[in-house]
């Protein structure tokens, strides 16, 4: 491995440090079956610990920036009132697939002889996840 190589530690040694037999280091290596414990220690050991954790702070950082956005963007659809277009009406005869105009798609449960030609353009409201519910 590269990475021994790189910390100046032998095969035999890094099997040591992590309490197995030489020939079970051999066996993963060779096999490319390396622990995930293994993983962490040379993470650790050749320092790249350290840059994940910067990394997952400026995520961090970036997710509380990007949060409130997401909320007002969620509550502006929720409130809204949308035209879809059915395309395609699946084997349970109480729900309509739809398309809207930005591309996005969703469905909205209707009676069974209701809502029947595709291509029909619907108004909807929004309820959760992609479900849509007819605004009368």
């Amino acid at each position: 491995m590269k990475v021994l190589g790189d910390l100046g530690i032998t095969r035999d040694e890094f099997a040591g440090m992590m309490g197995i037999k030489r020939s079970t280091m051999r066996t993963c290596i060779y096999g490319n079956r390396i622990s995930a414990k293994m993983v962490e220690r040379l993470r650790v050991m050749s320092g790249e610990k350290e840059q994940e954790e910067e990394i997952a702070e400026v995520d961090a950082m970036i997710e509380e920036v990007v949060k409130p956005l997401e909320e007002v963007v969620r509550k502006m659809d929720e409130s809204d009132v949308r035209e879809g277009k059915i395309y395609a009406i699946p084997k349970n005869p109480y729900l309509r697939l739809v398309e809207f105009r930005d591309g996005s798609h969703g469905k909205f449960r209707s009676k069974a002889d209701a809502h029947l030609k595709l291509g029909e353009v619907i108004s909807l409201r929004h309820v959760e996840k992609d479900m849509w519910e007819v605004v009368k």
